[in-house]
């Protein structure tokens, strides 16, 4: 599938729509939101040329990608600043909440439920042990109860991580970047406290 092109055949159509509710609208009401109407003139002339087919295949999934583009864009950014790195960090900021917002619904708060919910995935976890990188099929050894290693950051001190203690984990935040998730992870609220790691990052 061509997502870029797909991307803007649906920013078209929720353009035209605009313009026709614009159109529709009486004169207080177009000042009213003229911010609005600018951020999403804007979002719509310059969101393709700023995308990657990854960001436009995650664009395509939401509802209304140039209404949540150009809300993202005000709040970010007001109407005062104009630049194409200011797209992309809309976007990724977008996808940060879009996917916290899914884990949430899905109730995919643990890293053992993420996983699962992801399976062929690659993953990063950052959590309070170290770090943890999974390839899918060591994500599903995991799953299955098998140990993987991590690192606390400095070469030569891996560990091993149990499944025990990675995938009862809360997720805090996650996001998908080059085909990876990165995910932020810490202990469950009762055990906070009570583990007696600590890391000391090189």
């Amino acid at each position: 599938m061509d997502y870029r092109k797909e991307l803007k055949k649906k920013l078209s159509a929720s353009y035209e729509r605009q313009v026709k509710q614009w159109m529709a609208s009486d004169p207080a009401r177009l000042i009213e939101a003229a911010e609005e109407i600018a951020a999403v003139r804007f979002i719509h002339e310059n969101l393709i040329d700023s995308v990657g087919d990854e960001d436009a295949a995650f664009l395509l999934s939401l509802d209304d990608p140039l209404e949540d583009m150009s809300e993202k864009w005000i709040e970010e950014n007001g109407s005062g600043m104009v630049h194409d790195d200011d797209i992309c960090h809309c976007i990724w900021s977008l996808q940060d909440s879009h996917d916290d917002e899914q884990a949430h619904e899905q109730g995919l708060s643990t890293v053992g439920a993420f996983l699962a919910a992801h399976p062929g995935d690659n993953f990063f976890l950052t959590t309070p042990g170290g770090y943890v990188v999974l390839n899918a099929e060591q994500a599903a050894g995991l799953l299955g109860g098998k140990s993987v290693s991590g690192h606390p950051g400095c070469p030569g001190y891996d560990r091993e991580v149990t499944a025990e203690e990675l995938l009862p984990q809360t997720i805090g935040c996650c996001n998908k970047q080059n085909g990876e998730w990165h995910i932020l992870s810490s202990y469950p609220e009762q055990e906070q406290g009570g583990t007696g790691l600590e890391v000391t990052m090189c």
